[in-house]
């Protein structure tokens, strides 16, 4: 137990702390609970943001023994060396290494303001970095719930001081905190490309050129903004700067238009080649918004499990994409259709355990009162012509009822006693497949008679479900030998159960990067990104490539 001190006595203390050397673990523990009483009494300079009643009950468990020395106050110097690394190594993930007293950890100990010689606080100050860097490695803070409000995955948890104390024990800071981050390729993909424009962007040079301009350019129109299209391209290594030289600079010539459809494809609009309002609009993006973008998306896989599985879909519903995956790598991709902004697809996980061959639609309760209801009540033969059968519980059952003989407009969702279920057929809305995925949310993924709507770039057009497009080779794929096409043969709705379920991952991301490490952008469909930019807050500051801390960080951005 560590031993109470008046608080009168504290400041005297302190003061003899510096002074005195360790001597013995009576002297150790003694120092340590002074140390403890002035910081939380907030009699320690700079050291406001230092968590003590975390750090109290840490020294608590460890019976009162420095983590980050030994009892002659000599260093552990390999585990402060890793964590250093750590920290800085913070950046790539998109966090800030000043959140981790970085600034102070490197500091020579004889400078006024930086960590004290003494190493108990050494000891209080390295484990407070530890502990905030490793609860945000894990996703526990920015906590998910507080600043997601479509998110329903498990909330991450993790017992920071048990942690340190294990890590300390077995002297292993770098694959404690390496074991905190996801296992996924595409996460580590994303860390690279954040890495990679960080490199390469001098965020107070930026001057976004001029693009003002009404209407839209097309192949071989001339326009003053094509010179600033041109620059921009080339920042964005889309156009190559030799070729683009050799021609009229205000020509908005083929060499332009095939890099600007390239660049819309990665931005997730139209790829059409023609410049308009939000192609010049996303063109004028700062670095600074691209690397919050991506910025908020690492933070959002680092709120997913840390593994996945051997096998997984991974349905990124702000990209309109979902890929499976399998040990690691992507078998195939497939476009989907999700959530419009005003129902948006949630974030959450499932299996899917069977596939439904020619699935009736039993309508929700939201959708048939807002969507349908009022297109029977302007039209008394739409759920005919649409095969759609009205039912009425009568003694306890759901029994099918005649449309003519209700008064729909009388209807309204505080009086709406039916159900509504879509017969299977070539007009039902899940079309011939459903994935089975026990969710209390009623989302699923199926197929849709809808195919022309894949062709759009922006996607949200359904009423929170996945529409898959060629959902007959994911689903082929899943059932291994046993054969799709007899199975859809017979006409009757009937069920297929997988040998293994298939874990399902809904998340909304915006950015991803393909495993030709191409990144691809999309608009904040649902508007989630700037919350968690906020919470998030500014970019952390690059450091100064000339300094010595700067070379350290930038080595480690490198490797």
């Amino acid at each position: 137990m560590l031993r109470a001190v008046s608080p009168h006595l504290s400041a005297l203390m302190l003061l003899c702390v510096i002074a005195m050397p360790l001597q013995a673990a009576e002297s150790v523990e003694t120092h340590l609970q002074q140390l403890l009483q002035a910081g939380a009494a907030g009699e320690l300079p700079a050291t406001d943001r230092l968590d003590w009643p975390v750090l109290q009950s840490l020294y608590e468990r460890s019976g009162g023994q420095l983590l980050w020395s030994n009892m002659r106050g000599e260093a552990k110097t390999v585990m402060q060396q890793e964590l250093g690394h750590w920290i800085r190594a913070s950046l790539q993930h998109g966090l800030d290494p000043s959140n981790y007293q970085y600034s102070r950890l490197q500091q020579p100990f004889s400078a006024g303001s930086a960590m004290s010689p003494e190493p108990v606080l050494n000891d209080l100050l390295l484990s407070d970095s530890f502990m905030r860097l490793a609860r945000d490695l894990a996703g526990v803070t920015p906590s998910a719930e507080e600043h997601d409000r479509l998110w329903r995955f498990q909330p991450r948890t993790l017992d920071a001081v048990d942690l340190l104390l294990q890590a300390s024990a077995a002297e292993e800071v770098e694959a404690t905190l390496q074991a905190l981050l996801p296992r996924s390729a595409e996460y580590q993909r994303l860390v690279e490309h954040y890495t990679q424009l960080l490199q390469r962007t001098d965020r107070e040079a930026w001057v976004a050129p001029d693009l003002s301009m009404n209407g839209l350019l097309r192949t071989g129109a001339s326009h003053s903004v094509v010179v600033g299209v041109r620059e921009l391209l080339i920042r964005k290594e889309l156009l190559n700067s030799a070729e683009s030289s050799f021609e009229p600079q205000e020509v908005y010539t083929p060499l332009v238009v095939d890099a600007v459809r390239a660049f819309q494809q990665q931005q997730g609009l139209e790829p059409d080649g023609i410049l308009g309002p939000a192609t010049r609009a996303a063109l004028q993006r700062s670095p600074e918004q691209q690397l919050q973008q991506v910025r908020v998306n690492l933070q959002r896989w680092r709120w997913l499990p840390r593994e996945l599985g051997e096998r997984y879909l991974l349905v990124r519903t702000g990209t309109y994409s979902m890929t499976l995956v399998e040990q690691d790598r992507a078998v195939q991709q497939y476009r989907i259709i999700s959530g419009r902004p005003h129902r948006p697809t949630l974030s959450f996980e499932s299996d899917v355990d069977h596939l439904i061959m020619h699935p009736p639609w039993t309508v929700p309760f939201r959708l048939a009162v807002e969507d349908l209801l009022p297109k029977q009540r302007k039209d008394p033969d739409y759920f005919a012509r649409q095969q759609i059968e009205v039912l009425q519980k009568v003694d306890g059952s759901w029994q099918p009822v005649d449309p003519e003989e209700i008064d729909w407009e009388s209807l309204s969702s505080r009086n709406f006693p039916y159900l509504l279920r879509q017969r299977p057929g070539p007009l039902n809305s899940l079309g011939r497949i459903r994935f089975g995925m026990s969710n209390p949310y009623s989302i699923y993924l199926h197929d849709t008679p809808q195919q022309t709507l894949f062709e759009s770039t922006e996607r949200a057009f359904s009423s929170g479900c996945i529409r898959v497009d060629e959902i007959e080779d994911l689903a082929q794929r899943l059932l291994g030998e046993r054969s799709l096409e007899q199975a859809l043969n017979t006409s009757r709705t009937h069920t297929l159960r997988l040998e293994r379920p298939l874990p399902v991952y809904l998340v909304y991301l915006t950015v991803w990067v393909d495993e030709q490490q191409q990144g691809h952008y999309h608009p904040d469909v649902y508007g989630l990104d700037w919350q968690l930019q906020q919470a998030l807050g500014p970019l952390p500051e690059v450091l100064d490539p000339k300094t010595e801390q700067g070379a350290l960080a930038q080595t480690v951005l490198k490797q």
